[in-house]
């Protein structure tokens, strides 16, 4: 052979041992791949309890999906009765209108093949207003709830009735709630409709926890203005300062100040328990009522302030129910209670000064 020959015999043999070489480094790097992955291959969770095993989930329903949310299934507007309790409204108040809420109503849902008219109302409308505590009846109109007197709509295919669970008369009994149940089926009855109500003793159950809930938090608070029997507080300079400080006179003879919805906000009454008629009294009383005036902790300021510059004017003493001298720090007191009391309302959902606490309290 010639020296060329012999030369691209060599190249060639190298060229084959490379090719070779990069065969088997490859072949051992796929070797280790692989062993990492399934050298420990994880629980089963279909077979090892201990294993971290999560279903899987579709997440929130979003409510575009939902004609109406309030309603629920045909499933469930064909039950009877609800063996659980409703699930709390997604808002606070009642929005756009509504005034029932499950947090303070026990709902009956009514929903008819055809519309239902004013006329097949009256027979519900009149058996409704029987009960002894407050009731409401609304429709759905352009799907938002509406109380039927407050529509000009004349007829609806979905209503809901409902009873107030509690008032400060105390809970509603079981028996007028299975008897508020009765008057809506037999309603849905005649009109050939389905209706949706919920168990009575669930009703009930929830009648006393929301009792006990007003319990705690129906309270007044009391500011007040007292002076010395040599120097008496004329009541027609107080009548003047009160009307001053956007007081208005009631029919009783105390004063009540409003806010800017009409609603009373602190009221003022003479602390003489025989007043009437009287030209001089020892002592003047501002009052908030809690549950009724929202954020009472701050109108608590302005009550006090209030009653600071009538006991300035009159020449008389800021004094707790106790007649004990009320300086700054019990007023700090007291609002740190009235701080506690609102979170405990907002945390329920009735929020002091709202729609349904002026049910609930009125």
């Amino acid at each position: 052979m010639s020296d060329l020959q012999l030369a691209l015999l060599a190249l060639g043999a190298v060229f084959v041992a490379a090719v070779f070489g990069y065969n088997i480094l490859q072949e051992r790097k796929a070797r280790k791949r692989a062993e990492a992955t399934f050298r420990a291959p994880s629980a089963d969770p279909l077979l090892d309890p201990a294993a971290d095993r999560r279903e899987p989930t579709i997440g929130a329903v979003p409510e575009e999906s939902r004609s109406d949310p309030s309603l629920g299934s045909i499933d469930e507007l064909t039950a009877p009765l609800r063996e659980s309790a409703p699930a709390a409204d997604a808002q606070a108040e009642p929005t756009g209108g509504a005034i029932l809420s499950t947090r303070i109503d026990t709902v009956a849902l009514v929903l008819a093949d055809t519309p239902v008219t004013v006329d097949q109302l009256e027979p519900l409308l009149d058996a409704l207003g029987a009960h002894a505590a407050a009731v409401a009846l609304e429709g759905l109109v352009d799907e938002q709830w509406l109380p039927v007197s407050d529509t000009p709509q004349g007829s609806w295919r979905e209503l809901r009735a409902g009873l107030q669970l509690a008032s400060r008369a105390g809970p509603v009994p079981e028996e007028e709630i299975a008897a508020f149940n009765d008057t809506v089926a037999g309603f849905a009855a005649s009109i050939n409709g389905v209706s949706q109500r919920e168990s009575p003793a669930l009703a009930a159950a929830r009648a006393r926890e929301l009792d006990r809930f007003c319990a705690e938090a129906d309270f007044e608070v009391a500011v007040n203005v007292r002076t010395g029997p040599a120097s008496p507080f004329g009541v027609t300079r107080v009548k003047a300062l009160a009307l001053e400080h956007g007081y208005a006179e009631r029919g009783d003879g105390s004063f009540e100040r409003r806010l800017p919805d009409g609603l009373s906000s602190t009221t003022l009454r003479f602390a003489d328990p025989d007043a009437g008629g009287k030209a001089w009294v020892q002592g003047l009383t501002f009052a908030l009522d809690v549950p009724l005036v929202p954020k009472p902790h701050e109108a608590l300021a302005e009550l006090a302030a209030t009653a600071g510059e009538f006991a300035q004017v009159l020449g008389g003493e800021l004094v707790d129910d106790a007649r004990k001298p009320l300086g700054p720090a019990g007023i700090a007191a007291i609002r740190r209670s009235l701080e506690q009391v609102s979170a405990r309302m907002d945390a329920q959902g009735i929020p002091a000064g709202g729609a349904l606490a002026r049910r609930l309290f009125a």
